[in-house]
């Protein structure tokens, strides 16, 4: 025989697992993809980024650091940044960074702390509007975690 609560543990045992399984599968759907991956030899696009452009995906690299504690941006790179990419023109871009704007303002992390970064791929040379940036390729939507 089956209580309510019984049947009340059940049924929020089972929507916990589906949750559980949603969000697992929208992870799952989510491209990684490695700096190295977006270009060819010639710092064209690969056939890889154009194929990711528009959708989700993760990158994995290091926060470069901010000029203010908190911001709704910053760079990711590969390795340490010691000029502003964004201040040269596209011909003199760096194939190891991408600008990443965030979903809200959040503070900087280490520049040393691994982090992958979440957002939605734009590729193309594009300045942004609030910084005057100049990037090739950016994460919009973007969130960030330690990895």
């Amino acid at each position: 025989m089956i209580t309510r609560r019984g049947l009340f543990t059940r049924t929020l045992t089972a929507g916990l697992a589906a949750l559980t399984l949603a969000g697992r599968r929208g992870r799952a759907e989510e491209q990684r993809i490695r700096m190295f991956q977006l270009y060819g030899r010639d710092m064209s696009f690969s056939p890889k980024a154009q194929s990711l452009a528009g959708t989700r995906v993760s990158i994995q690299g290091f926060m470069a650091p901010h000029l203010k504690v908190d911001s709704d941006f910053f760079i990711l790179s590969n390795a340490p940044v010691e000029t502003c990419p964004f201040c040269a023109s596209e011909g003199d871009w760096i194939d190891s960074i991408v600008f990443v704007r965030m979903r809200e303002r959040e503070e900087a992390v280490d520049p040393g702390a691994l982090i992958v970064a979440r957002g939605v791929l734009e590729i193309g040379p594009a300045t942004d509007a609030a910084t005057g940036f100049v990037s090739r390729v950016r994460l919009v939507d973007a969130t960030f975690e330690l990895s």
